[in-house]
């Protein structure tokens, strides 16, 4: 993920503000754990972030997301509007499957000193896993010395018909 940014970069095509890698490890009350990846890029303005995400019942979701932060100058406010590509899977027996999926997502974030808080909500558009892309996400985290920020989230998957999940999880993350 980092090297196609930094590709990216190298090639002219974009002139990073900021570049950003996350892990994060959540629960669910039921028990089932999913950890993440994810690498962001700003630049003027605008956003490319590219994340994937494994869950111990064999789901996966990869997607990149491309868009705008509407106040892209301000350290304090972010509205953020973006479009992402992606796939998602099952490795699951006897039902082993993959399928391309696309949709949009909305995001409200602050910054007050070294504490973040941010609000995010993805809602896919196509694909037989739906249920593992239409997402709320709330977290807060604390950025130390400009580089690392830890954080914590709540995230509320909404499958349509099938029962809401509920993930708790830790994270950190490092910006470049």
């Amino acid at each position: 993920m980092l090297s196609a940014m930094m590709m990216m970069m190298m090639m002219g095509t974009a002139s990073a503000d900021e570049i950003s890698l996350e892990a994060v490890l959540q629960a669910t009350p039921t028990g089932e754990l999913a950890s993440g990846l994810g690498a962001r890029l700003d630049s003027g303005g605008a956003f490319l972030t590219l994340e994937g995400r494994g869950e111990t019942e064999g789901f996966w979701i990869g997607r990149a997301t491309g868009g705008i932060d509407l106040f892209g100058n301000s350290e304090r406010l972010d509205v953020t509007l973006g479009l992402f590509l992606g796939t998602t899977g099952s490795t699951t027996y006897p039902t082993i499957e993959t399928a391309g999926t696309a949709g949009f997502e909305v995001g409200l974030g602050a910054n007050m000193g070294n504490f973040r808080a941010r609000y995010r909500h993805a809602n896919g558009f196509s694909g037989p896993m739906e249920s593992h892309l239409t997402e709320d996400e709330f977290r807060v985290g604390y950025r130390a010395f400009n580089t690392v920020e830890l954080f914590g989230q709540y995230v509320r998957f909404n499958p349509g018909e099938y029962d809401v999940i509920d993930g708790y999880g830790v994270g950190v993350k490092v910006v470049f």
